[in-house]
């Protein structure tokens, strides 16, 4: 769905922009490694857009948080579900701010972050987690 809703082919073109090797993942995704970019920098953390995974971490990162790839190929379900870059990203956004407003951190009250898994996400350890977050 995310080929035809066009986030993936977006996805891709903001990866070769940043210089990225694509590399077939688990879960369908397509790994986006090495990926530099001023524009939309995600060095030391990963972000997904349609089903390409954009790594700013080594390999050995990921080896370290096996449950990331888990927590990125949930958002890719989300751009498919909300139709791509036009649903979903306007949706993201409000949901990043509320949860920015609400707890002064635009992941920790964010639908679409819980959804995917804060944890997996590596947004908090299993002791911070809050009271209505999926275990």
């Amino acid at each position: 769905m995310n080929w035809v809703n066009l986030s993936t082919p977006l996805g891709l073109a903001v990866a070769r922009t940043g210089g990225a090797r694509i590399r077939p993942g688990p879960h369908g995704l397509l790994l986006a490694w090495d990926y530099h970019s001023r524009i939309l920098p995600v060095h030391g953390r990963a972000m997904t857009i349609g089903d390409v995974v954009l790594l700013g971490i080594p390999e050995s990162a990921l080896v370290r948080r096996p449950n990331l790839l888990r927590h990125e190929a949930r958002h890719a379900g989300q751009y498919a579900r909300w139709l791509g870059p036009a649903g979903f990203l306007p949706a993201y956004g409000l949901a990043s701010l509320y949860s920015w407003l609400r707890t002064g951190d635009p992941a920790l009250r964010n639908h679409f972050e819980s959804r995917a898994g804060l944890l997996d996400g590596g947004y908090l350890h299993l002791a911070d987690r809050p009271p209505d977050e999926p275990g």
